[in-house]
């Protein structure tokens, strides 16, 4: 009875957001959306949020998806609770990626160089973030502005990753560093 019951609360969660977020969201095939999923536009941006979620993708519960840009989802993708994602001007997300929980992924920092100027009023700077294929994201990974993570690489728990990531490597640490390859 309780599966059926969670079966139907994601349902009616995914209706009540493809609804209520129509405007940016952009849904290709089956998906699901948890709970208290919260997708924040900046208005005061020149370019509008969109978000596309490719097929058999899930959004677990409690994630925030913000900003101004491009955020794809590959198929058979999906983003554990309590994630956040800063999206200003693109995050492509491959195919069978795993994100676990509590993950961070920003392709926009703040400039701080002017040391006249209040960081607040400094402005941004964008890189377009990307993860391949078959990519696994450990809790609490964060991933920062203009990175690419290749396919099949594995990025271990906590880990800040500052710069790509090869193929098939395993990487962990701050900042990330290759540990070893999965084919060792």
């Amino acid at each position: 009875m309780l599966k059926l019951i969670t079966k139907l609360n994601r349902k009616w969660f995914t209706l009540v957001n493809k609804i209520i977020y129509a405007s940016i969201l952009k849904v290709e095939g089956k998906t699901t959306i948890e709970k208290r999923v919260n997708l924040r536009p900046f208005f005061e941006a020149n370019t509008a949020l969109k978000i596309t979620l490719k097929n058999n993708t899930h959004l677990k519960h409690d994630i925030l998806i913000q900003g101004s840009g491009d955020l794809i989802l590959g198929e058979n993708s999906y983003i554990g609770s309590y994630s956040v994602i800063g999206v200003n001007e693109k995050v492509e997300i491959g195919k069978n990626v795993m994100i676990a929980n509590c993950v961070s992924i920003r392709d926009t920092d703040h400039n701080f160089i002017d040391l006249n100027n209040d960081m607040i009023n400094q402005g941004i700077k964008t890189e377009p973030v990307y993860i391949k294929d078959n990519v696994w994201l450990g809790h609490g990974v964060v991933i920062t502005k203009g990175v690419t993570i290749n396919s099949g690489a594995i990025v271990a728990a906590n880990a800040v990753v500052t710069k790509d990531v090869p193929e098939n490597a395993i990487v962990g640490g701050i900042p990330a560093k290759v540990i070893k390859y999965r084919d060792e």
